[in-house]
């Protein structure tokens, strides 16, 4: 998915971000800001692990934004546990807490079957395979998802797919297990180096979004 050497232009996200010290990765955020000015990262943030004071304390730093990954992130199947009316009630009140209306599953299950896993007969999502699509396209949200899911989108839905745009630098804010990409913030820093340098140009999910930088899902 990544490509480790420098690059001109960078669309930084990092998964699971939260109020626990274990994972927020802030050290490292502070670091890099310091080191590299230009320096901006899209966090896709776990809604309820993190508090409106830690959002409230974050958002003061204009080179930080809030996306939407998942709700409670109890597991990487959490969606397959909602059908539309779930997904559009936990995903409503997000914007006034200063998310941006942005959405990545949780372990990119947004739907079963595509991603390598299949849904119980008894999890709601198996009645419809397209309810979060349908729910997240019916408020507005862009979806940040994975190239192999494509047959069951929506013509509707906004798609960012990250396997179609190689200028998305995609982070956790803690290690992967080993035998997995090293893309935990520390390993990021000390194994394979950081992707950009002081001439790189950082943009925000949404910024890159709005200004028409990301590639169409291709075939």
């Amino acid at each position: 998915m990544n490509t480790w050497e420098p690059k001109k232009l960078v669309i930084l996200e990092s998964d699971d971000t939260e109020d626990h010290y274990s994972r927020n990765g802030l050290n490292f955020l502070f670091y890099w800001k310091a080191k590299y000015p230009k320096f901006k990262i899209s966090l896709f943030t776990i809604p309820n692990k993190t508090s409106r004071e830690m959002m409230e304390l974050l958002s003061k730093h204009d080179w930080i934004e809030f996306l939407v990954h998942g709700y409670t992130h109890s597991s990487n199947f959490e969606c397959f546990d909602w059908d539309y009316d779930i997904a559009k009630d936990l995903m409503s009140p997000l914007e006034a807490r200063g998310f941006k209306k942005i959405f990545k599953a949780p372990g990119w299950t947004i739907t079963p079957d595509y991603c390598g896993y299949s849904a119980r007969e008894d999890q709601p999502i198996s009645k419809d395979k397209q309810a979060v699509y349908k729910a997240l396209g019916d408020l507005d949200f862009i979806i940040c998802d994975r190239h192999y899911n494509k047959p069951v989108r929506l013509l509707t839905n906004k798609i960012v797919c990250i396997d179609c745009n190689p200028d998305i630098v995609h982070m956790h804010t803690w290690d992967m297990p080993r035998g997995s990409e090293p893309n935990g913030y520390r390993q990021v820093e000390e194994q394979v180096g950081v992707p950009w340098n002081q001439d790189t140009e950082f943009y925000f999910f949404s910024e890159a979004y709005e200004k028409g930088l990301f590639k169409p899902c291709h075939d």
